[in-house]
């Protein structure tokens, strides 16, 4: 449902750091945005997101089976270059009230994802569809 309201245009997706399991979620953002480095931002994240091995080497692991430059990735990871940009989304959603992954905003309000925010979504959709149509 998501996909198809952003390919017609009726929502946007975002994706923001939100680091709320500590030391685990900085390792996990930061590796991200390094593989992202390398123009592989969404192989890393979901590669990444199904492993339980959120160490360093586990990451240099993950970039070396999807073809990347370890050593640039190493380097990226080791002087934590994009640490300001995941803690600033994590400050930035905090201060907009989000706590967990994922979550929706319908015209600036929002929650974390359940069945009734779904349906509220959907009613939304419809809506929007039936004043288009």
């Amino acid at each position: 449902m998501i996909d198809e309201l952003v390919r017609t245009g009726l929502a946007r997706f975002e994706y923001r750091h939100i680091l709320n399991h500590g030391p685990p979620s900085v390792a996990a953002a930061l590796a991200t945005e390094c593989g992202g480095d390398q123009g592989r931002w969404w192989d890393f994240h979901d590669h990444y997101m199904t492993t339980q091995d959120f160490s360093r080497d586990g990451a240099v692991a993950l970039a070396a089976s999807l073809s990347l430059d370890t050593e640039q990735f190493a380097q990226c990871l080791d002087n934590e270059v994009h640490l300001e940009l995941v803690e600033g989304q994590h400050r930035a959603a905090a201060q907009a009230g989000f706590n967990r992954t994922p979550t929706i905003r319908i015209n600036g309000e929002g929650g974390a994802v359940n069945d009734a925010l779904i349906e509220q979504v959907q009613e939304l959709a419809a809506q929007l569809e039936s004043e288009e149509g």
